[in-house]
C-alpha cells in the first residue's frame, strides 16, 4: 500500500490545537472508495508547528505528501516540502488550500511541488488518488495543475453542485489524535454550508456564490462529537451564518449540547455581511448561555467610492443604529470591524467614517484592520491591482496576542496593501494614529466620558474632537502623548516589524493593537497624562462647575493597578447621565450629590497581569473602565 500523508500546522495558543480539518475532508472523502482503501494507507497528519526536523522525522516512506495552505502555514509548508523533496525526491507532493491559486506563478513559487489543487478539493484529491492508482494520467482530474515534461498543465474547472462529503469527525480521523493528547484543549473548525452570494473583492473565502448546505443531521452529529469529546472551542467556518433561517436551530442545538454536556464552551461564527433578525436571535440566545461574547457588526468601509470598487454593499448607517440600539437593549456587546487601505477610501473618507459609526453608538469596540490582496480573490488579480494603484509590502504576519520572538519560529507574511490610487502610505499612518486615538480613548474609554459630554452639551461632533486631539499630540512637544504619537507612527512606518502590532515587555511578551498599547502606556503613566491633557480640554468651553468634576470621574472611571475598593463624591450624578450612552437616550445632567462605590473583583498588581485580565480578557466587556460593570458600582445620594 501507498503510504500518504497531511500537513496543516496550525499555530498553538498556550495549551489549544486546531484539528486539522481540511486534511480530515480529504481523507474522509478520498477513503470511502474501496479502491483506494485497498490501495493507500492514510499514514499520518502532521498538525503542529514542529521544528521542521521533527516533522520530518514524524514521515516515514512517503509515496504521497497533501499540504493544506493558508496564510499562516505558507512558509512552514515551504521549508517542510523542499526538505521532503530533498529527503524523499520520489514523493509526490501535492499543494491546495486558498493560498493557491491560478492566479500564481505557481511553478516558480513553489518549485519543490508536483500537483496544485484549485479550489474546493476533496473530489479533486479523491480522482487524484484514482488515477495514481490507474494508468497515472491526470488530464481527466478537475481543478488541478500539475508538471509534465517540464511544463504546468491545468485541467478543466469544475465546481460541484451538492456536498456530498462524509464527516472526518464522524469517520474517526481525529479519535487517536484527541485520545493521546491529554492536557490539550483542541478547537475544532465544522461547516454547515459552503458558498456566498456576496463577492467582496478582497475576500476568498468561498469558490461559489450559491450557498449549498450540509445535512443537518450531519452538521448535529458533528456537534455532538465535539460536545462528547470535551472540545471547548468551536469556530462555524461558514461566510455567512445566520444567512439561513435553519441556523437558528443549529444555535439552539449548540445551547442543547452545552446543556447535556457542558460543552463547548464557545461556539464562534462569522455572521451574515447584512444582520438579520435570525442573526439577532442567534446571538441573543449564544449570549445567553454563555456560548459567544460579542456581536460583529461588520462595515469594512462607509466610502461608497471604496464599497463600489470592493463589490459590497451595506445597511444604512441608520440601519446600524438600530441595530446597536437592539443590542444593546438586551446587554449584548457589539464590535464593528473596518478595513484600512480599500481602493477609493481616501484619509479624509475614512477617519470621517470611523466618527460616523461612533455617532450611530458604536461607543463599545471597533476594529480595524489592514487591507491585504490574497491570491484568490478578485483584489489579487493583475488587472485589479494594475486599475486601483494598488502597491503592496510581504510583511510578517501579525502577532496580536501572540509572542512575536518564539525561538526557531519561521514567521509567515500576508501581502499588505500599502498604497492605491487615493491614499499613500502617509495617509495611512495618518489614518492609522487617528482611528488608533478614537480607540483608545472613546471606545476602550480614556477619554470617552468627556468626548460624549461635549457631543451632548456643546454639540462638538466627535470627528471634531479627536482631530483635535490628535494635533494637540502632534503640536505640543514635550508632553507624554507628543511621545507616544511619534513613538507609535515609527512603529506603524517600520514594516519590517510586521503588520501593526506594538510590543513592550511590560505588557507581557505579545503583540497589541496599537489602541490597546496605547491606552496601557496612558494608564502606566496616568499622572503625568492627566497634568498635561487638562490644558486642552479646558479649551471646549466646559462650564467651570461641571468641568473639574466631569474631569474627575472621567479620571475615577479608569481601572488601574492595585485598584480593589474605592469610593468617590460628586457633585454631579455622572454615574446616571453616562449610563445611557450606549441606549442613546438622553437626560440632562443633574446637579446632586452622588457617591459612586466601585468594588474590582480581581484585582491586578503589575502590568503583565492587567494587560492578559484586563485588556487582553476583558476590553470586549469593558473591563478598562471600571465604573461600566454595574454587578461592581453602588451609587447612594445625599447631601454634601
Amino acid at each position: 500500500m501507498k503510504n500518504v500523508y497531511f500537513v496543516l500546522a496550525n499555530k498553538s495558543v498556550g495549551k489549544s490545537e486546531y484539528l486539522p480539518y481540511a486534511s480530515g475532508c480529504l481523507a474522509a472523502y478520498a477513503w470511502a472508495d474501496e479502491r483506494i482503501a485497498k490501495s493507500y494507507r492514510c499514514a499520518g497528519m502532521i498538525y503542529r508547528r514542529d521544528p521542521i526536523d521533527e516533522a520530518l522525522a514524524k514521515i516515514d516512506a512517503p509515496d504521497i505528501v497533501a499540504f493544506t495552505c493558508y496564510m499562516w502555514t505558507a512558509e512552514y509548508n515551504r521549508l517542510l516540502a523542499s526538505a521532503l523533496r530533498e529527503k524523499y525526491p520520489d514523493c509526490l507532493i501535492v499543494f491546495g488550500g486558498h493560498d493557491v491559486s491560478a492566479q500564481q506563478p505557481l511553478a516558480e513559487q513553489y518549485p519543490y511541488a508536483d500537483v496544485f489543487m484549485l479550489g474546493e478539493g476533496e473530489r479533486p484529491f479523491k480522482e487524484l488518488l484514482l488515477a495514481l492508482d490507474g494508468d497515472g494520467d491526470l488530464s481527466g482530474v478537475p481543478n488541478l495543475a500539475y508538471r509534465e515534461n517540464g511544463s504546468l498543465h491545468f485541467t478543466r474547472s469544475e465546481h460541484y453542485a451538492d456536498l456530498d462529503y462524509p464527516s472526518p469527525y464522524l469517520a474517526g480521523y481525529f479519535d487517536e489524535i484527541v485520545e493521546s493528547s491529554p492536557g490539550v484543549d483542541f478547537c475544532i473548525t465544522i461547516e454547515t454550508n459552503r458558498g456566498c452570494p456576496y463577492r467582496c473583492a478582497y475576500c476568498d473565502w468561498c469558490f461559489t456564490e450559491k450557498i449549498r448546505t450540509f445535512p443537518l443531521e450531519k452538521v448535529f452529529a458533528e456537534m455532538e462529537w465535539c460536545a462528547k469529546h470535551k472540545i471547548d472551542y468551536v469556530y462555524c467556518a461558514d461566510g455567512n451564518f445566520g444567512i439561513l433561517p435553519r441556523d437558528m436551530e443549529i444555535a439552539r442545538y449548540a445551547v442543547e449540547l452545552k446543556k447535556k454536556y457542558g460543552f463547548p464552551h464557545i461556539f464562534n461564527a462569522c455572521y451574515a455581511k447584512n444582520s438579520n433578525e435570525t442573526v439577532f436571535q442567534i446571538s441573543k440566545l449564544f449570549f445567553e448561555n454563555g456560548l459567544n461574547k460579542a456581536i460583529t457588526l461588520a462595515y469594512q468601509t462607509l466610502c461608497p467610492a471604496a464599497l463600489k470598487n470592493i463589490n459590497r454593499q451595506n445597511f444604512t448607517v441608520e440601519a446600524f443604529s438600530d441595530l446597536i440600539k437592539r443590542y444593546n437593549k438586551v446587554g449584548i456587546p457589539t464590535y464593528t470591524e473596518l478595513i484600512l487601505g480599500i481602493p477609493g477610501e481616501t484619509k479624509e473618507s475614512f477617519c470621517r467614517g470611523v466618527c460616523r459609526l461612533v455617532e450611530a453608538g458604536q461607543h463599545n469596540a471597533m476594529t480595524v484592520y489592514d487591507c491585504q490582496v490574497f491570491p484568490n480573490a478578485l483584489m489579487g488579480s493583475r488587472e485589479y491591482i494594475e486599475k486601483h494603484g494598488i502597491k503592496t509590502e510581504h510583511v510578517k504576519l501579525s502577532c496580536i496576542h501572540v509572542s512575536p520572538n518564539v525561538e526557531n519560529e519561521i514567521y509567515e507574511y500576508v501581502d499588505m496593501v500599502v498604497q492605491t490610487n487615493t491614499m499613500n502610505y502617509d495617509e495611512m499612518l495618518d489614518s492609522l494614529m487617528f482611528v488608533m486615538f478614537v480607540q483608545c480613548f472613546h471606545h476602550i474609554g480614556m477619554l470617552r466620558y468627556i468626548a460624549v459630554y461635549l457631543r451632548r452639551e456643546l454639540q462638538i461632533s466627535y470627528y471634531d474632537f479627536y482631530s483635535a486631539l490628535v494635533r494637540f499630540a502632534a503640536e505640543t512637544e514635550g508632553v507624554f502623548l507628543h511621545e507616544m504619537l511619534v513613538r507609535f507612527r515609527a512603529w506603524g512606518a517600520d514594516l519590517s516589524k510586521g503588520e501593526w502590532a506594538y510590543v513592550n515587555e511590560k505588557f507581557g511578551d505579545v503583540g497589541w493593537y496599537f489602541d490597546e498599547g496605547l491606552f496601557m502606556e496612558i494608564a502606566s503613566n496616568y499622572e503625568r497624562f492627566w497634568e498635561e491633557i487638562v490644558s486642552f480640554l479646558s479649551g471646549f468651553g466646559i462650564e467651570p462647575s461641571v468641568f473639574g468634576e466631569l474631569c474627575r470621574y472621567q479620571r475615577f472611571a479608569i481601572r488601574l493597578l492595585g485598584q480593589k475598593e474605592e469610593s468617590a463624591r460628586f457633585a454631579y450624578d455622572f454615574y446616571s447621565y453616562f449610563s445611557t450612552t450606549e441606549s442613546a437616550d438622553y437626560a440632562p445632567l443633574q446637579k446632586r450629590d452622588t457617591v459612586i462605590t466601585v468594588t474590582v473583583p480581581q484585582p491586578v498588581d503589575n502590568w503583565f497581569d492587567y494587560g492578559k485580565r484586563v485588556m487582553l480578557f476583558g476590553k470586549k466587556k469593558g473591563a478598562p473602565i471600571r465604573v461600566s460593570d454595574k454587578k461592581n458600582v453602588t451609587v447612594s445620594y445625599g447631601d454634601r
